[in-house]
């Protein structure tokens, strides 16, 4: 039994004419009757009957039709999945992304990419840098975000993003009612009680450490403790502007602007063991969605 056969069938049972099928199919009405009768020899008997100018089904054609009606559809959509995962439109992206770049930019990242596809299956998995990594060489995620500089030659980096990173305070805090450009670096410092040490990237922990002086009151904490140890009233520390703008527009934190603050950030790498043109559709849609929003 082939799919011809089927199509065919369908038409005549569908058009009531063996020439409307051919018409339609654009092949020869030879052609449709041909395999109308491959069909019957794999059926054990006749599909139809002429009534006039009408082919009509026998109760073998009208018992069969159904089954040969819900070939064709399951065909079709499959015929139809396939192209939209082809397009990018349909398929399945693992990513993994370290805990600190999981709301803000990453959010609106996930909120655009199910806007425009809808029908791509997104599973997001947590981990630092270094699990991130072993995640990709198990083949458990295609893409990683994690923090850069990494150092392992066979990712790919596809995109990044900075991040800047500002001193906050809560609004209770002494240091929230100075006036900007008045203090400096080390007023932030000494003044904090304690400041709160986060590790971003090498560059700006060395940048913490370079600024401590002996004796300062100081505790280090992972970036989401430290933040919320600020939002309870206690010290200042180094954040990413996404992790805390929203409690900045809501008042509840602030942000100090010392006059000497150099520009410090932390970038966030979008990785692959894959080159960019070796990924799936699905994840050229993941990473032109990035590109897209981070604009």
């Amino acid at each position: 039994m082939e799919l011809n056969q089927l199509v065919a069938f369908e038409l005549v049972a569908r058009l009531g004419s063996f020439s409307k099928a051919s018409r339609h199919l654009d092949v020869s009405q030879p052609t449709i009757s041909l395999r109308i009768k491959e069909l019957e020899k794999d059926m054990g008997g006749f599909l139809f009957v002429r009534s006039g100018k009408q082919m009509e089904l026998t109760e073998l054609g009208k018992g069969f039709l159904p089954y040969a009606r819900q070939v064709l559809d399951v065909l079709q959509k499959g015929k139809e999945r396939a192209q939209s995962i082809k397009e990018g439109k349909r398929g399945e992206i693992t990513i993994g992304t370290i805990p600190t770049f999981t709301t803000g930019p990453f959010t609106s990242i996930i909120t655009e990419l199910h806007h425009r596809f809808p029908d791509i299956d997104v599973s997001i998995h947590t981990g630092h840098n270094q699990q991130i990594m072993e995640m990709l060489y198990d083949g458990f995620i295609k893409l990683g975000l994690l923090t850069s500089p990494f150092f392992n030659k066979d990712l790919k980096k596809l995109h990044s993003i900075k991040e800047p990173l500002v001193f906050v305070a809560h609004y209770d805090h002494k240091l929230s009612g100075m006036k900007e450009g008045e203090y400096s670096v080390q007023d932030v410092f000494t003044g904090s009680e304690p400041y709160i040490m986060t590790d971003w990237s090498e560059e700006s922990k060395h940048w913490q450490r370079s600024n401590m002086s002996f004796g300062l009151d100081t505790i280090e904490l992972p970036p989401t403790t430290a933040f919320e140890f600020v939002l309870r009233g206690n010290g200042t520390a180094l954040l990413t502007e996404s992790m805390v703008s929203e409690s900045i527009e809501s008042g509840t934190l602030v942000r100090l602007k010392p006059r000497d603050m150099p520009t410090l950030y932390r970038e966030i790498a979008l990785v692959s063991l894959d080159r960019e043109e070796s990924l799936t559709q699905a994840g050229r849609s993941f990473l032109e969605t990035m590109r897209r929003v981070l604009s």
